[in-house]
């Protein structure tokens, strides 16, 4: 039998693939109208058919084995030619079928009904089909039945492009967690190399301990401390502005030149002129707009005195055994802001039960439940209190009481030194 087609057959067929159904899993939301067709119009068979080029596949079936037939034994087919229902009632005595192989063998079609399907753009591109192996008459309350029974099809055709849409987005939404994911894995081992980098607390020559908690961010914070030689004892801490790997990244460069003394013709046991080198290296308009804050300190252990420099960076405090302290800061801006800056060291003498601490601004910028920061003078004065002596955990947790909110919002590093 030729395959009847309609006048827009190439737009119809394009408007049914648009609809990616073809050849898809069963889905509930058409199997249950052929479900409810067989219930209603007591048939044995009820079908969703997607009438391709040139062959019909079954979105949805009941009463069927196959799932698809070539189209030109499709009764389907004759269905589009109309927009109403096409109703067959004794296959037998309609030339169009009396030979037709699903009418003379297995399923032995007597009956058919079928109305045609519309997709969103409003061409035809299947049938909601009922089949009976009895020949039988089909009322107009039946089609006006059929009728509504293919409107909720169409509505479900219309939805395939917010379901498509709802699977893409949960696609994108899984493939976006998988990614975050990875980057949070890539973004801990990152803060663990920067650990691995940080020197081990030491109890000689001085008594160092710290703490080093990085934020949920990767950041920009290190710090180190070593011997110079000659008596000489450096112990620095740095933080660079910003999150993430770019802050990271430059903060290990910084810390690795600290460590190794590498910046040609500096004097690393003058604070000055470390900091005015690192200040002409390390312009902001070379390295992403990034400036960092530095204090740096060198010990004389003969004569124990300490020689300091800032560079925008919070003051060490300086714990005395009676419970006073004292601000060590210079007057130097963030490295990297302003070219040819003229940094200037500052010194003191040190005595035996003091204790230096060297921290980042993260340390004590810390908000409460009223939105008020946490200052540097509370932090000073929490760190001439006894809690503070004992151990940096006891302080931190301090911090986290007085502020109720049981967490840092920045990168904290922390140094304590212990003078013997």
């Amino acid at each position: 039998m030729q395959i009847p087609t309609l006048a827009e057959e190439d737009a119809r067929v394009e408007a049914l693939h648009a609809l990616r159904l073809l050849d898809t899993p069963p889905e509930e939301r058409f199997d249950a109208v052929t479900r409810l067709a067989t219930a209603i119009f007591q048939t044995p068979i009820a079908m969703v058919s997607m009438v391709d080029a040139t062959r019909q596949w079954f979105k949805s079936r009941v009463g069927l084995k196959i799932c698809e037939t070539s189209r030109d034994i499709s009764f389907c087919t004759h269905a589009l030619l109309g927009d109403e229902a096409l109703v067959i009632p004794d296959a037998h005595a309609d030339p169009r079928f009396a030979d037709n192989p699903l009418v003379t063998s297995d399923p032995y079609i007597r009956f058919y009904a079928g109305h045609p399907l519309r997709g969103p753009d409003g061409h035809k591109v299947g049938t909601l089909c009922i089949a009976d192996q009895v020949q039988r008459e089909f009322s107009e309350a039946q089609r006006q039945l059929l009728r509504e029974l293919a409107g909720m099809v169409e509505r479900e055709l219309r939805a395939t492009d917010i379901i498509e849409l709802q699977t893409d987005l949960l696609t994108t939404q899984r493939e976006l967690i998988g990614a975050q994911k990875r980057l949070h894995s890539d973004i801990a081992e990152a803060a663990k190399y920067v650990r691995s980098l940080l020197p081990p607390p030491v109890q000689e020559p001085l008594q160092i301990d710290w703490r080093f908690l990085p934020s949920a961010n990767l950041g920009g914070d290190c710090f180190g401390y070593h011997e110079l030689g000659h008596g000489q004892f450096a112990i620095y801490l740095l933080d660079v502005c910003g999150h993430g790997v770019g802050a990271a990244l430059l903060s290990v460069t910084l810390l690795r030149i600290l460590q190794s003394g590498s910046l040609a013709g500096v004097d690393f046991t003058d604070p000055a002129a470390v900091l005015t080198a690192l200040n002409r290296e390390f312009p902001m308009a070379r390295h992403g707009k990034r400036f960092f804050t530095i204090w740096y300190g060198v010990i004389d252990l003969r004569t124990r005195r300490l020689r300091y420099a800032t560079g925008g960076h919070p003051p060490a405090i300086l714990v005395h055994p009676d419970g006073t302290s004292a601000c060590l800061a210079t007057n130097g801006v963030a490295i990297g802001c302003v070219p040819h800056w003229p940094f200037d060291a500052a010194e003191c003498a040190l005595q035996s039960g003091q204790t230096l601490y060297v921290f980042s601004d993260g340390g004590y910028e810390v908000r409460n439940a009223v939105g008020e920061y946490f200052t540097l003078d509370q932090f000073a004065a929490l760190l001439a209190q006894p809690v503070a002596a004992h151990d940096l955990d006891a302080l931190l947790a301090e911090v986290w009481r007085l502020t109720g909110t049981g967490r840092f919002n920045d990168d904290v590093s922390i140094i304590k030194m212990q003078l013997p």
